[in-house]
C-alpha cells in the first residue's frame, strides 16, 4: 500500500516490431488480422485487463473513459490517463494491481496474439511532485531505453519433424482454409480477419452492395501492364511537438484533459479523412454495359471492379487508421489520387475540430506480388522524405507527398535508387518531394497534376513523342530544346522550365510523363 493518497504507480503499455508483425506477409488477410490484433491489444484488451484487476476505475460501460471520475476524488483503484495511437497510460493505486494487470494482459496477448511483442513499463509517481506530463515523458524514454537493452530472443523451432509455416517459417500448428500449414501467429491473424472486417465496416461504412477486399488480387487490378498495387503511408506533422507542449502543463488534471481531448480529436480527424477517401472512390463508380468500374478524368484505362458473393469489391483496403498514422493499400493506378484526397481531407477535418494540422504521405507503387514488407518500408521512407522536404522548404504548414514507381523491383535504399535512376549530368530528373499545394508554385502536387493533364490533352496524338521526350529529358536542356524545335512542339507552360525542360539543375516534366501511364485522376 502506498504511504499516502498521492503516491501511485504510473504504467505504460506499448508494442514493438509492429511493422514486421503487420506487414511481414504478402497475404492481405494476414495483414488485416495482424492490424486488428494490435489495436485490440492496446485498446480493448488493456481496458478489460484493467477492469478485471482494478474494479473501481474510470471506464464506462462501453470501454470508453468516464470523464467524471478520477483516481483522487473518487478513490479509484486505477485511472486510465489516455489510450490512443498505440499507447496506453494508466495510474494504479496499488503496485500489486499494476503487476496483476501486466500478467493478465501478457497472458491474453500470448494466447490470442502470439508473435506480438508487448512492452509494459512502470514507475512510482507522486501526484504532488513532478508534473504528470514530465513523468510520462520520462517513463516512455526509460521504456525505449530498456527496449534497446532487451536481449534478442530466439523463437523455439520445431523439436521433431515439423512442417514450416510459409509466412513465418515457424512450426505449423494447423492447416488453413487454403490447405496451407500455418503457425500459431498466422492462425491467430487469420482468425481475427473476420472481426477486423466487422470493425472496418462499422467505422468506415461503404455503400450497400460494396465490400472491402481480403486479397490483394481483389483490389481491382487488371492483368498485364497494370498489375500494380500502391501502399500508402501517411503520418501527421508535428504531433510530437504538440504532445511535448502538453507535457509542460504543471496542472496534472489539465494535462490529462488535454491529452484525452487531443487523442479523441486525432482519431476523429483520421477516420473522417479515410471516410472521404472511400466516398471519393464510390462517387467515381460508373456502370458501362453492365460492368461497374472506377472512371477517372484522364486517359488511363478505367478500373474494373471485381464481384464476390453478390457484392462489388472496392479497389482499396485500409490497414491502419484512427490515429496520426494511416496505412492503406489500393490498386496502383489510384494510389496518388487517394493519397492526396486523404491529405486534403485530414487538414479539412482538423479545421472542423478547431486545429491546424496536416500530414505527409509516401506512396510506393509496386508489382502486385512484390514483397509487401519492402513496399511498406519504402512507403515509410517516402513519407519521411516528404516530411524532410516540408521542414526545409516551406514554413506556412500544409502537407507534402512523395512517391516511387517500380516497374521491376526495389533493389536498394531509396536514396541510392534515385541516384541511379533519376540523376543525370544536368541534375535531378524529378521534382519530388512536392507540397500538397495547388497550381502556381513549382514543387506542388497541383502543378505536377496540371502538367500531366496538359500532356494528355495537348499531346494526345503524340504518344510516341511523349515516350521519346522522356529519353531526351535525360540528355539535358540543350537536347530538349533541339527536340522541341525539330518536331515543332511546345512543352506545357511551367515557368522557367518551359523552354528547355530544366531549371536550377531540376527537370520539370519527368514526373508528369511517368504518371501518364499509371495515374487515374479521380480528384477533378
Amino acid at each position: 500500500m502506498p504511504p499516502n493518497d498521492s503516491e501511485f504507480i504510473l504504467l505504460a503499455v506499448d508494442t514493438s516490431g509492429i511493422q514486421s508483425y503487420i506487414f511481414g506477409s504478402n497475404r492481405l488477410k494476414e495483414n488485416i488480422g495482424a492490424s486488428y490484433l494490435v489495436k485490440q491489444a492496446t485498446e480493448d484488451w488493456v481496458f478489460e485487463a484493467l477492469g478485471t484487476v482494478a474494479p473501481k476505475n474510470n471506464l464506462d460501460a462501453g470501454n470508453g473513459l468516464d470523464e467524471t471520475k478520477d483516481i483522487i476524488t473518487h478513490n479509484l483503484d486505477a485511472e486510465v490517463v489516455y489510450a490512443g495511437g498505440g499507447n496506453f497510460i494508466a495510474l494504479f493505486r496499488e503496485a500489486e494491481a499494476a503487476r496483476k494487470f501486466t500478467r493478465e494482459l501478457s497472458i491474453r496477448v500470448l494466447l490470442e496474439a502470439p508473435g506480438l511483442k508487448l512492452d509494459v513499463y512502470q514507475d512510482k509517481f507522486e501526484w504532488t511532485g513532478t508534473g504528470l506530463g514530465e513523468a510520462v515523458k520520462t517513463l516512455l524514454g526509460n521504456m525505449k531505453e530498456a527496449r534497446g537493452k532487451k536481449p534478442l530472443s530466439t523463437p523455439l523451432l520445431g523439436l521433431g519433424v515439423t512442417v514450416m509455416c510459409q509466412s513465418t517459417a515457424m512450426p505449423a500448428v494447423q492447416i488453413d482454409e487454403d490447405e496451407r500449414p500455418v503457425s500459431a501467429e498466422i492462425a491467430a491473424k487469420l482468425a481475427a480477419a473476420g472481426s477486423a472486417n466487422v470493425r472496418l465496416k462499422r467505422e468506415l461504412h461503404p455503400q450497400d452492395g460494396y465490400i472491402y477486399p481480403l486479397d490483394l488480387d481483389d483490389l481491382g487490378r487488371s492483368e498485364g501492364e497494370n498489375s500494380y498495387i500502391a501502399v500508402v503511408h501517411a503520418d501527421g506533422n508535428g504531433m510530437g511537438i504538440i504532445i511535448s507542449e502538453f507535457g509542460k502543463e504543471t496542472n496534472n488534471r489539465e494535462y490529462i484533459r488535454k491529452m484525452r481531448q487531443f487523442s479523441k480529436q486525432v482519431n476523429t480527424i483520421s477516420t473522417q479523412a479515410m471516410q472521404k477517401v472511400i466516398e471519393l472512390l464510390q462517387q467515381k463508380i460508373v456502370t458501362d454495359n453492365g460492368i461497374r468500374k472506377i472512371q477517372g478524368s484522364n486517359s488511363v484505362a478505367d478500373l474494373g471492379l471485381k464481384r464476390k458473393n453478390g457484392s462489388y469489391l472496392l479497389p482499396m483496403r485500409p490497414l491502419v487508421f484512427g490515429g496520426d498514422d494511416t496505412t492503406f493499400v489500393c490498386d496502383g493506378r489510384v494510389g496518388l489520387s487517394l493519397a492526396t484526397t486523404y491529405l486534403a481531407a485530414f487538414e479539412e477535418a482538423a479545421r472542423d475540430q478547431g486545429l491546424t494540422l496536416s500530414a505527409c504521405a509516401g506512396i510506393s507503387i509496386v508489382k502486385a506480388h512484390y514483397p509487401f514488407a519492402r513496399a511498406y518500408q519504402l512507403a515509410e521512407e517516402l513519407c519521411a522524405e516528404a516530411k524532410k522536404f516540408r521542414r526545409e522548404n516551406f514554413s506556412e504548414g500544409g502537407g507534402a507527398l512523395d512517391w516511387y514507381f517500380s516497374a521491376g523491383g526495389l533493389y536498394d535504399e531509396l536514396e541510392k535508387m534515385r541516384e541511379r535512376e533519376f540523376t543525370v549530368k544536368s541534375g535531378k530528373l524529378t521534382m519530388r518531394s512536392v507540397s500538397l499545394g495547388s497550381e502556381g508554385k513549382e514543387r506542388t502536387w497541383g502543378e505536377i497534376r496540371r502538367i500531366t493533364q496538359e500532356f494528355e490533352n495537348d499531346w494526345a496524338d503524340k504518344r510516341n513523342k511523349t515516350k521519346a521526350l522522356r529519353d531526351v529529358l535525360r540528355e539535358g536542356p540543350e537536347a530538349v530544346e533541339r527536340f522541341c524545335h525539330i518536331y515543332g512542339v511546345d512543352l506545357p507552360a511551367y515557368g522557367a522550365f518551359s523552354k528547355t525542360g530544366w531549371s536550377k539543375n531540376r527537370c520539370g516534366y519527368f514526373d508528369a510523363l511517368e504518371l501518364m501511364d499509371i495515374f487515374i485522376d479521380l480528384t477533378q
